[in-house]
């Protein structure tokens, strides 16, 4: 099971991590295609398939940040620091994008999330 309470806040990580891939992801040819799908989820419907999706690109995007954290705390200097920053951004897009989301509809149902105490409940019924 999955705890609401570490999702949040993977979801707050990543939704800050992600913004500058993001805004990368939004000026490739392919996110234009993925734009009704992210207008979809911004008018408030979101599918439980995208929720399933979400689940499973949070799972994986979590244990980046886990494994991340501990090297970014072993980190000798800013430079190290900022490589390993960018490596964490890379493969938390890379296990976003695995999972059949960009990384606009990502950090869009990432703040659905967490203002939604009805996605909440589904979320924690589809785990």
């Amino acid at each position: 099971m999955f705890d609401l309470k570490k999702l949040i806040a993977a979801v707050s990580f990543v939704t800050l991590g992600l913004s500058a891939s993001a805004v990368m992801a939004q000026n490739t040819a392919p996110a234009q295609q993925q734009a009704a799908p992210a207008q979809q989820q911004q008018q408030g419907h979101v599918s439980d398939a995208d929720l399933e999706k979400f689940i499973s690109a949070n799972v994986e995007v979590s244990k980046v940040r886990e494994e991340y954290a501990v090297k970014f705390n072993h980190a000798k200097d800013q430079e190290k620091a900022q490589q390993l920053q960018q490596e964490a951004q890379d493969e938390m897009l890379s296990a976003v994008e695995e999972s059949g989301l960009d990384a606009s509809s990502y950090n869009m149902l990432a703040e659905q999330i967490q203002s939604s105490p009805e996605l909440q409940e589904r979320i924690q019924k589809l785990q």
